[in-house]
């Protein structure tokens, strides 16, 4: 499923997903075979400017969240230059970096424990302090929601510097606890 902070301007979402009974339909007229082990939705997107629409059809692989079909629902026909600026890569990049915080947010709330907002983070107790760094984990995804330089926020609120919490979130990353960070980066 995508949302519509996945699409950009000026596409928006109308049907996410769509009825299983036009998704079974719509697999079936492509000749797809969906089994469990391959979970998909199809997908109603629409550009608020010019009315097109287009059906888009979210699987997941190795890689993550990927578009594996595309349908255009008439009456009008779709030229190769409109069909050229469909933002498929931006969306499934969105959708995919979605999914991985959503991953990352489930697994450091199970390193976390019950207990992860309460006081302040302290300290590991070493490298692999897992509860720590899903402590960690969770406060900077929900800083990160809201502010452009989380480490920095972060930081203020543990009494830390913003190098240490950096430290620290890198730690995450490798320990699965954080997706990867923006490229060219710091915060």
């Amino acid at each position: 499923m995508i949302t519509d902070q996945d699409l950009p301007k000026p596409w928006r979402v109308v049907a996410s997903p769509i009825d299983q009974e036009h998704a079974t339909a719509l697999d079936a007229a492509g000749g797809l075979e969906v089994g469990a082990e391959d979970p998909v939705s199809w997908d109603l997107i629409e550009n608020a400017d010019t009315g097109r629409r287009v059906m888009l059809r979210m699987g997941v692989d190795e890689t993550g969240v990927v578009i594996t079909g595309i349908y255009v629902p008439g009456p009008s026909v779709i030229g190769i230059g409109e069909l050229r600026n469909l933002p498929l890569a931006a969306i499934e990049s969105a959708a995919r970096s979605r999914k991985a915080r959503a991953d990352a947010f489930f697994g450091a709330a199970l390193e976390a424990g019950p207990d992860a907002d309460e006081g302040p983070l302290g300290n590991p107790d070493g490298p692999n302090d897992r509860q720590f760094y899903g402590r960690l984990a969770l406060r900077y995804l929900r800083v990160a929601a809201e502010s452009a330089r989380p480490a920095t926020d972060l930081a203020k609120a543990e009494g830390v510097t913003p190098r240490t919490v950096q430290r620290w979130t890198a730690r995450a990353r490798e320990l699965g606890l954080l997706p990867p960070g923006r490229p060219g980066r710091s915060s």
